[in-house]
């Protein structure tokens, strides 16, 4: 038997260490390759060091800034990575010495970390190289008896599961799953390692399973193990099937799982059951019968694996000419092993301008001689029953990157203890894929929301889902913490709007889910619930348009201000008021001079802020428009409290409360609150101005309003500090950082961090 060889790429500072390594690995009768050791005085250097590769079955990298930095190092990697991608097998492992950046093409190489315990890592590295050269020898040595199909010829990469795989069920013995959803390559995986780990039993069984019983199973099961079991009936042929799998070192691949009832042909005691390894594929995630550490899910390709998946079909010259055109098509399909597989295979059957054909292949295109994705995941649907058909359905018209399922479950007509346990069995079932657990957000890939939506009465059941949303939003202040799972919901069904007209509809819908989105923090939200109004608006048109497109200026702008972007939300507070004064719209043009004033504040512009302000005021008495007067008030208060008249601002900012608790303005009260405060504070009276805080405080937990809060805590931090409460004090300031970096506030942020700096040099 061939001797099993190690290059080992290294450093020359990082020679000692490297043959410490050397030394243990061969005491296991592995062969170490060193340059130092390896070339003679008097070889030609390169040449010497092209055959260690050559004949090296695996290299294994010293890492460390030295081998990175090394030209050399560099060149020897990339020789053998390309040799890795041609031979489908594991040639590259990384060893990482010391801290330093690992390059792109080498990050989902087998890794070992010799940082913090450099002995340990060496004995880990030759436990590693032994199951190598263990695999090795089994693949040469060929199993007696040999049940499987032909061994896939466009396999690329899985090389982690490969080794996983050989351990659990070469290494050791026992019952292992692999799982995933339909076309995640589970069969082609496991007919592969089938191939590979041959040597290492006496028999290799591959047995596809699908929606059959178990006993129409161990029927064919018993023809292909030649035993003749015909007159037997099915629970003696399974007794007879399972004697024979224990009577020697068995493999047995049970491929493509449905029904639990297979448990009956797995061998347990008193049965023999010591030299049989078992290896179950199943889109199911979990069987009662395997432990859950002893499962695996097979996810989608890399982005090497998809490189040498199309360089297989298409060559590197043209994968490396339209490597960005491939790519995104690989993401359309979410990089599916069997969606990049058809595909590959079908452009290299395609002869014109290769950018065009990647761009203009559909998904539910993808189908060839043996493989018809489409009629997978259709088969796949069709095996649900008719409740998870449904919910499947109502997740294919919501947003592809996550759907509440509350909302899935109102479109499904299904009640709360319904969804349940229809959601469990489409998850448990690989088809409905886990966004956020605690939220109950859900997802489902790509190709299988195609195949949904193809049988789908798409605008009835998105009628549907937008008057479900209407009604949602018609209660949003009260209503805030389930409409804030809905906020990309909105964005669809404004594109759903579009189609039709129910303009009122779509205005009262962008509306209310800016609002909402704006209220709880959700600002990168609200700013794309806007931006998709504005381009509605824009191309319907009209007069009409123009009143919703200031309102959307204006919105937008509120936005960017908070960002710190005060030049472009002055200018988009100046589009509004231009379009205001087109319109004769007096009730928005105060908005817009409310907006430009506190700009203007910020800018140190004062004297021109107050006049804007009072235009504000003028406008709003005259509509009687006392929700916004209020907020006048609470603004022109805020410039006198800079000015230094304190009285003058305290008076607007009690008429600013009179107005807020008469019109039920919750969020206006709240913020008024945090106005008086520093006053309060100013005047002495500190323990009045904690107490407005933790009103405010209540008020906007009630609200979900973010940014109150982080306002709230940042000045009651102060206060804190200012009474010698450093303990308070760094538990509010510490919270409003927080907030204020989440919601991207850097004026805001940067002034709590001065003030955590200030209590930290008073610690």
């Amino acid at each position: 038997m061939n001797v099993f060889k190690v290059f080992l790429s290294h450093s020359t500072k990082d020679k000692e260490f490297t043959q410490n390594l050397a030394q243990q690995i061969e005491t296991v009768g592995i062969e170490p390759w060193l340059c130092e050791v390896d070339v003679l005085v008097g070889d030609d250097f390169v040449e010497e060091i092209e055959r260690g590769l050559r004949e090296a079955d695996v290299t294994l990298l010293i890492w460390s800034p030295n081998a990175a930095a090394s030209p050399w190092t560099g060149k020897e990697w990339r020789s053998v990575l390309a040799r890795e991608v041609d031979e489908s097998r594991t040639r590259v492992g990384l060893l990482l010495l010391r801290e330093a950046t690992i390059p792109e093409l080498l990050r989902t190489k087998h890794r070992l970390d010799a940082r913090t315990n450099p002995e340990q890592s060496i004995q880990n590295a030759v436990k590693w190289l032994v199951q190598l050269r263990d695999m090795r020898q089994f693949e040469a040595m060929g199993a007696a008896s040999f049940i499987v199909g032909f061994e896939p010829t466009d396999f690329v990469g899985r090389t982690e599961y490969l080794e996983h795989l050989n351990t659990v069920l070469v290494a050791e013995k026992g019952k292992f799953l692999l799982w995933g959803g339909p076309g995640s390559g589970k069969s082609t995986l496991a007919l592969k390692f089938a191939w590979r780990a041959q040597g290492a039993f006496d028999a290799v069984v591959f047995q596809h399973c699908g929606e059959r019983s178990v006993e129409e199973i161990a029927n064919e099961l018993a023809d292909r193990l030649k035993l003749d079991l015909g007159q037997l009936p099915p629970e003696k042929q399974i007794i007879e099937i399972k004697k024979w799998l224990c009577q020697r070192r068995t493999l047995l691949v049970l491929d493509d799982i449905w029904k639990s009832d297979i448990n009956a042909l797995i061998p347990e005691p008193p049965h023999s059951v010591a030299s049989l390894s078992i290896l179950c594929t199943s889109r199911q995630r979990a069987f009662p019968w395997i432990k859950r550490p002893r499962t695996m899910e097979v996810k989608a390709f890399s982005e090497d694996e998809v490189k040498s998946l199309f360089q297989m079909w298409l060559g590197e010259e043209t994968v490396d000419s339209f490597q960005q055109e491939l790519q995104e098509l690989a993401e359309r399909v979410e990089r599916l092993p069997i969606g990049v597989a058809v595909a590959a295979e079908m452009l290299s059957r395609q002869f014109g301008p290769m950018g065009e054909e990647a761009k203009g292949l559909e998904m539910e295109q993808l189908k060839n001689e043996i493989h018809d994705v489409p009629s997978l995941f259709q088969k796949a649907i069709n095996s649900q029953d008719e409740q998870e058909q449904r919910l499947l359905q109502a997740m294919a018209i919501c947003h592809p990157e996550g759907c509440w399922l509350t909302l899935a479950a109102d479109i499904a007509d299904l009640s709360p203890t319904e969804s349940g346990p229809v959601r469990d069995h489409l998850i448990q079932s690989s088809l409905l894929q886990i966004v956020d657990q605690t939220r109950q957000l859900f997802r489902l890939h790509a190709l299988l929301r195609v195949q949904v939506r193809k049988s789908l009465a798409i605008v009835e059941l998105s009628r549907k889902k937008v008057t479900i949303l209407e009604d949602k939003f018609s209660n949003w202040e009260t209503q805030w913490n389930e409409c804030k799972e809905c906020f990309l919901e909105i964005i669809a069904a404004l594109e759903f709007f579009r189609e039709g007209d129910k303009k009122n509809s779509m205005a009262r819908l962008a509306h209310q889910g800016f609002a909402c989105a704006y209220r709880v923090g959700e600002w990168v939200l609200a700013f794309q619930i806007l931006k998709t109004e504005e381009l509605m608006w824009e191309a319907i048109g009209g007069e009409e348009a123009k009143h919703h497109l200031q309102r959307s200026y204006g919105n937008q702008a509120m936005i960017i201000q908070a960002w710190g972007q005060l030049e472009e939300a002055m200018a988009l507070y100046k589009k509004q008021e231009a379009l205001c004064e087109e319109l004769g719209n007096k009730d928005s043009l105060q908005r817009s001079y409310g907006g430009q004033a506190v700009i203007l504040k910020a800018w140190g512009q004062l004297d021109t802020a107050m006049a804007l302000h009072k235009e504000e005021e003028k406008l709003c008495v005259e509509l009687g428009n006392k929700d916004s007067l209020q907020l006048s008030y609470g603004n022109q208060a805020l410039i006198l409290q800079a000015w230094g008249q304190l009285d003058a601002a305290m008076a607007l900012h009690k008429e600013e409360e009179k107005l807020c608790v008469e019109l039920g303005n919750t969020d206006g009260l709240q913020r008024s609150y945090c106005n008086q405060a520093p006053i309060l504070v100013n005047r002495g009276q500190s323990d009045e101005a904690m107490e407005l805080f933790r009103k405010q405080e209540g008020l906007c937990e009630e609200l979900g309003n973010k940014m109150g809060l982080g306002i709230c805590y940042g000045n009651w931090g102060q206060l804190s500090r200012e009474l010698g409460n450093m303990d308070e004090a760094r538990e509010k300031l510490n919270t409003a950082l927080a907030l204020f970096t989440d919601l991207n506030m850097p004026q805001e942020r940067d002034v709590v961090k001065k003030e955590l700096e200030g209590l930290q040099e008073e610690s």
